[in-house]
């Protein structure tokens, strides 16, 4: 993305540089307009891919959240009084595991689900055993909301991806204007020097930036654009 950021960058100092140095010619004025119109377009890509980018880590880290919740504070004590069902019910043996912590979200997800629609099917038996009555509710409602969070998650990495990719395709019709301003200005400023270095400056892409060599003392040489060392005459 920073090669992206680059080239919009460039894309609103060269508007700013019209609004400065307007034209009159008709080609100017249609590329300006599709200029503005990518540029608006830019703003709101930004905001989308910034709140794309906030509700997904927003969303990631509830979930992480309810997960240790689950696995600390609800599913250890499931786990217990459906092993002592299982003892009385076959159908029951060994369906009550606790998820590793490092399990696979989906996996782990599914075995905590799969483990709560079968103590709620047989709750008066779970709370014969020894299950807290309101365990289960809570057990509901913390899949529930660990269901909607990653359901969130992947709406704002949709949002995020979405906006990433059509800022670099913006980012590439940018450069094409600019490019067909290019060809008009230099025409423009064709006897004007200092301005055709402005427009010139204006609509350089910068960076990325490397590291210059620096010749040893007392062997000359002269800095070039693009870092380059020409040789001492």
């Amino acid at each position: 993305m920073a090669g992206v950021r680059r080239k919009l960058a460039m894309g609103k100092r060269v508007w700013d540089f019209f609004q400065a140095h307007p034209g009159s010619e008709a080609g100017h004025l249609e590329v300006l307009r599709q200029l503005e119109e990518r540029l608006a377009r830019t703003d709101a890509l930004a905001l989308q891919q910034q709140f794309g980018l906030r509700g997904e880590g927003a969303a990631v880290d509830r979930r992480s959240e309810l997960r240790r919740k689950m696995q600390l504070e609800l599913l250890p004590h499931l786990v217990r009084v459906g092993q002592v069902a299982g003892k009385e019910r076959p159908d029951l043996a060994g369906r009550f595991r606790l998820p590793t912590t490092n399990s696979p979200l989906r996996l782990y997800f599914d075995v905590t689900k799969g483990m709560l629609a079968l103590a709620e099917a047989n709750r008066e038996l779970f709370v014969a055993k020894g299950l807290a009555g309101s365990l289960l509710d809570d057990l509901r409602a913390a899949v529930t909301e660990f269901e909607k969070a990653t359901g969130d998650a992947h709406a704002g990495r949709r949002d995020h991806v979405g906006a990433t990719a059509d800022l670099r395709e913006v980012a590439r019709e940018i450069v094409s204007l600019v490019g067909q301003l290019d060809g008009l200005n230099r025409y423009r400023f064709r006897a004007d020097p200092e301005l055709k270095a402005a427009w010139r400056s204006a609509r350089d892409v910068v960076g990325p930036f490397t590291p210059t060599e620096v010749k040893p003392e007392g062997k000359g040489g002269e800095v070039l654009p693009g870092g380059e060392i020409a040789s001492a005459a």
